[in-house]
C-alpha cells in the first residue's frame, strides 16, 4: 500500500489534468520517457505556475553572482550546477509542501519514468485541491482588502493621536497661560488610548496566531477525511456485493450437494459389499485349491507314480498358483482403484462442502452485522434527529423564533467584526512573512555562491 497521501493517477489522465493546468509539455511520451532538459523546463513552469515565483528570474547569473562590483566579470564556471543546486532547493520546497518529502537531485539529472509520474500526480492533486479552494480564497482576500482599509484608517487615527501628543507637548513649552497639571491630564489620557491601542493589537497578534494553527489543522483534518471517505467507500462498495447474495440459491446448491455427497456415499457401501463378498469368494477358491493339491499330492505319494506324473503336478500346482495370484491382482487391483477412486472423490466432496459451510456462515454473520449496524445507526441518529426536530419546531412555536433568530443575528454580527479584525491582522502577518522569505531566499542564494 503506498504511503503517499495522494491517489497515483493513470499517465492518460495525468497527462490530460496537466494540459488543463496549461502545461502544454505535459505529453504521455515525455512523461514515460522523461530527459533532464524535460524534466526542469517542466518543474520551473508548475514552480512560477503555483508559487508565484519565476525561478529564471531568481536563478540568473545577475542574482546568483552579483558582487556589488560595477566591474563586469564573467560568471564563475559552476554556474550551471549552482542553478540546478538552488532549483533542487526550490522544486524540494515545494513537493514538501504537496506531500512529497523525498525530492532529490536525482530526480532533476536522472529522472524515471514512474517517479515523474508521482510527482507529477502530487501537482495535479495539489491543482484538485487549489481550485476547489480557490473561491474561499475570493472571499478571504476581498475580506481582508477592506479590513486593510480599516485598519489603515485605525492607524490614520493613532498617528493623528500621536501628532496631537506631540502638539500638546510643545504647547507646554511655548504657552504660559495653560497650566501643568491640566496638560498632564490630557498626556494621561493619551497614553492610555496609546496603552489600549498597543493591548488590541497584542489581542489581534495572538488571535491570528490561534486563526493560523486552527485554519492548518482544519485543511489537515480535510484531507484526511477526503481519503478516508474514499476508503469508506470502497469498502462499502464490496459490502454491497457481498450483501446482494442470494440465500436461497445457497441452500439449494448445499442441498444439491448433500444430495450427491449420499448418492455417492451409498454407491461406496455398495462397492464394499461386493468387494467384501468377492474377497470370501477367494477365500473359498484358495482353500479348495490347497486341498486339491494336498489331495493329489497323497496320490502321488500313495501311487509313486513316475517322475514325469509328478512335474506334471507340480506344474498343475504351479499354474494354480498362478492363476491364484492373478486373480488376487485383478480383485485386488480393481477394487482397490475403484475404492481409492471413490474416497478421493468423496473427500473432495466433503471438503468442498465445508468451505461452502463455512463461506455461507461468514456471509450470513457479515450480512447480520451489517443489518444490526444499519439498524443501530437507524435508531441512534435518525430517530432522535427526528424528536429533536419535531421538539425544536414546537419549542419555535410555542416560545417565539423571531426572538431568538434577532439575538443569533446579533451574535452573527459580532463574530462577523472579530473575524474581520483577525483576517486584517492575518493579511498584515501574511504580508510580512512573505517579504521575510523572499529576503531569506535572496540571501541563501547570495550565501551560496
Amino acid at each position: 500500500m503506498s504511503k503517499d497521501v495522494f491517489p497515483l493517477l493513470e499517465l492518460g489522465e495525468l497527462v490530460t489534468c496537466l494540459q488543463s493546468c496549461d502545461f502544454s509539455l505535459a505529453t504521455e511520451e515525455n512523461i514515460s520517457r522523461p530527459t533532464s532538459q524535460y524534466v526542469i523546463t517542466l518543474y520551473k513552469q508548475i514552480i512560477d505556475s503555483f508559487m508565484g515565483v519565476s525561478p529564471d528570474s531568481l536563478l540568473s547569473d545577475k542574482t546568483l553572482f552579483d558582487t556589488g562590483s560595477s566591474d563586469t566579470q564573467q560568471p564563475p564556471l559552476y554556474m550551471e550546477t549552482v542553478k540546478v543546486l538552488a532549483l533542487n532547493k526550490i522544486c524540494f520546497k515545494f513537493f514538501q509542501d504537496i506531500g512529497v518529502s523525498d525530492f532529490n537531485m536525482m530526480d532533476l539529472y536522472k529522472p524515471d519514468s514512474l517517479r515523474t509520474r508521482r510527482l507529477l500526480s502530487a501537482v495535479v492533486n495539489y491543482a484538485r485541491f487549489r481550485e476547489e479552494r480557490m473561491f474561499d480564497c475570493d472571499k478571504f482576500m476581498s475580506k481582508t482588502e477592506f479590513l486593510l482599509n480599516q485598519l489603515r484608517s485605525k492607524f490614520d487615527d493613532y498617528n493623528y493621536l500621536q501628532q496631537r501628543i506631540n502638539k500638546h507637548r510643545n504647547e507646554i513649552e511655548l504657552k504660559d497661560g495653560e497650566t501643568i497639571e491640566t496638560l498632564q491630564h490630557q498626556n494621561r489620557h493619551l497614553e492610555q488610548q496609546i496603552t489600549k491601542l498597543k493591548n488590541l493589537q497584542e489581542t489581534l497578534n495572538m488571535d491570528y496566531n490561534t486563526y493560523k494553527s486552527r485554519k492548518q489543522s482544519l485543511l489537515n483534518d480535510l484531507e484526511k477525511f477526503g481519503f478516508e471517505l474514499i476508503e469508506l467507500e470502497f469498502e462499502r462498495n464490496k459490502l454491497e456485493k457481498h450483501a446482494k447474495t442470494d440465500l436461497n440459491e445457497l441452500n439449494e446448491n448445499i442441498e444439491k450437494l448433500s444430495t450427491l455427497l449420499n448418492t455417492h456415499q451409498n454407491n461406496l457401501d455398495n462397492l464394499e459389499q461386493k468387494h467384501r463378498k468377492l474377497r470370501t469368494s477367494m477365500n473359498t477358491f484358495q482353500a479348495l485349491a490347497q486341498e486339491l493339491y494336498e489331495v493329489l499330492q497323497i496320490i502321488s505319494t500313495d501311487l509313486q507314480e513316475a517322475h514325469l506324473k509328478e512335474a506334471n503336478l507340480i506344474d498343475m500346482r504351479e499354474q494354480y498358483l498362478q492363476t491364484d495370484e492373478k486373480l488376487n491382482n485383478i480383485l485386488s487391483a480393481g477394487v482397490m482403484v475403484k475404492l481409492k477412486i471413490l474416497q478421493s472423490q468423496l473427500d473432495n466432496q466433503k471438503q468442498k462442502l465445508r468451505q461452502l459451510r463455512e463461506e455461507t456462515k461468514v456471509k450470513q454473520d457479515k450480512n447480520e452485522e451489517t443489518l444490526q449496524l444499519l439498524q443501530k445507526q437507524y435508531t441512534d441518529e435518525v430517530v432522535p434527529e427526528l424528536r429533536a426536530a419535531e421538539a425544536e419546531v414546537e419549542n419555535e412555536i410555542i416560545n417565539g423564533a423571531i426572538k431568538d433568530h434577532k439575538r443569533e443575528i446579533e451574535q452573527l454580527k459580532q463574530q462577523f467584526q472579530a473575524e474581520v479584525k483577525d483576517i486584517d491582522l492575518e493579511y498584515t502577518l501574511l504580508s510580512d512573512h512573505i517579504n521575510r522569505y523572499m529576503e531569506e531566499m535572496l540571501r541563501v542564494m547570495t550565501g551560496a555562491v
